[in-house]
């Protein structure tokens, strides 16, 4: 079996831009502060304060992504959020790619901005990128993970939880969190979550790649990046592509709408080394799972 999808992603929404700036005297001159267009993930909720750890990644002013804050000057998020790539992919159950998905080079890390804040109206850019780090594959089927080394340390913000071990299984329940598009086809003016969550397949598997999870209806474009949070809070995969086959000209999220979608997360355990090597590289030190 094989899957197709398209990836979950860096659409080029663009953003409204706020009239203060954020002060900081480090690296390179942060962008203003960003406010994103209106109302309430896929029939979510708005994100609690407790999931501050859950950042917007901005790329290039023009599109957006999410992320997990895992140490002060540290990002986790989905390679096509760090990289140009192809918008959809066919995977085969062993992970080799069949179509699509084909990375085209990494962006300049300059161009990706850190906002924090759970609400449109409290969104600062904290940090700009300095290094990215990721496996050197060319090809994000199986491989759609990567971190970003910040120029700052983004202080005052919760440091996220890692599940580096190969414990995900099938029907545990996971807390989706992102900053993408609700069922309106709008992004919200709050960061949104949806609980309870099932974990559908876990791969490898018949239908599923080894680094990776499925889950049905709950995430969508934006929300790229954006972690699965384990019932001890914890990141156990990054979002990276789905959809249900459907194109609406008039509602961007029909194809993330529907018993039919099947949404997909790279798991992190699969690349802990990587992960782990990220760590050094940021001088830091993984907070694990309890």
């Amino acid at each position: 079996m094989n899957r197709s999808t398209f990836i979950f992603a860096t659409y080029s929404y663009l953003l409204l831009m706020a009239a203060a700036a954020v002060g900081c005297n480090q690296g390179a001159p942060l962008p203003d502060d960003v406010a994103v267009q209106s109302e309430p993930i896929i029939h979510g909720k708005a994100s609690t304060t407790a999931q501050n750890e859950v950042v917007m990644l901005r790329i290039a002013d023009q599109a957006m992504c999410s992320g997990s804050l895992v140490a002060p000057n540290l990002v986790l998020t989905a390679r096509h959020c760090v990289s140009h790539t192809d918008e959809t992919l066919s995977c085969a159950a062993d992970g080799h790619p069949l179509a699509g998905g084909k990375i085209q080079g990494d962006f300049d890390p300059q161009e990706l901005v850190v906002y924090t804040g759970s609400k449109q109206s409290n969104l600062h850019a904290r940090a700009r990128g300095a290094q990215i780090v990721h496996d050197s594959s060319h090809n994000l089927c199986n491989h759609d993970l990567a971190l970003v080394v910040l120029d700052r340390p983004v202080t005052q913000t919760p440091i996220a939880a890692l599940r580096l071990r190969e414990t995900t299984r099938v029907g545990e329940l996971v807390t989706s969190v992102g900053w993408g598009l609700t069922q309106s086809g709008t992004l919200p003016t709050a960061r949104m979550q949806r609980q309870r969550v099932p974990v559908l397949d876990v791969g490898p598997s018949r239908s599923t790649p080894p680094n990776d999870l499925v889950v049905g209806e709950a995430i969508c474009s934006g929300d790229s990046g954006g972690p699965a949070l384990s019932a001890k809070n914890a990141v156990i995969g990054v979002v990276s592509s789905g959809g249900n086959g459907r194109f609406d000209p008039n509602n961007p999220a029909a194809g993330c709408i529907g018993k039919n979608t099947t949404n997909v997360y790279t798991r992190l355990a699969p690349f802990a080394k990587l992960i782990r090597q990220a760590f050094a590289e940021a001088s830091a030190t993984p907070k694990l799972e309890p």
